[in-house]
């Protein structure tokens, strides 16, 4: 990805939930994008019918004379990834005994945190997917990746909290598959003695 800024970041912050907050909107603004020959400007908002942010509006402004902006180089705006990237730097997430912090640096400290038990690793994994999920990053494999766990664990705490009520609004597809979290295969995961 070339360079990425946020302009425009709203004051106005949407709380959706397990200490996770984003703008109401802002923009991305991308320059030196491989195969986009100018600016791309990907307008941003929070959709309460979707309970994530969206797209609004995508321009591509050419840089200059000589160049030209065609259905090839839409084709190369990765607006998706826009989304994602920027998400991580504007949405926050509070936890109790820590310092409020932007998405990307909870999800480094997740990836770091050892030594959790059953009901940490719930509660983890639970703003790990809700903060994923606002975002448009896949989350049950953003819970896999920063708790260690595989993607099958991932569901199986996902189904905890949503038991517990941790995780309301999450749809999985095997709302039973709640047994034991067993032999998670990195340092750090949980585990049932």
């Amino acid at each position: 990805m070339g360079d990425l800024e946020n302009v425009d970041v709203s004051d106005e912050r949407v709380v959706v939930g397990n200490g996770v907050s984003v703008p109401a909107s802002w923009t991305v603004v991308l320059r030196n994008e491989p195969d986009v020959p100018g600016e791309i400007r990907v307008r941003t908002a929070y959709d309460p019918a979707l309970s994530r942010i969206v797209a609004t509006e995508v321009t591509v402004a050419r840089r200059g004379e000589g160049d030209e902006v065609t259905s090839l180089t839409l084709r190369e705006v990765r607006v998706q990834t826009a989304l994602q990237v920027s998400g991580l730097k504007v949405s926050t997430v509070s936890e109790p005994d820590y310092a409020v912090c932007s998405g990307g640096d909870y999800i480094r400290r997740m990836r770091k945190r050892e030594g959790r038990d059953l009901a940490a690793s719930v509660v983890d994994a639970s703003r790990t997917y809700k903060l994923a999920a606002v975002i448009n990053l896949p989350p049950l494999k953003a819970v896999a990746d920063c708790l260690g766990v595989s993607q099958s664990t991932a569901t199986r705490l996902m189904n905890r909290a949503r038991v517990e009520g941790l995780a309301p609004g999450v749809h999985l597809p095997d709302p039973s598959a709640t047994g034991p979290v067993t032999n998670a295969p990195a340092p750090g995961g949980p585990t049932i003695g």
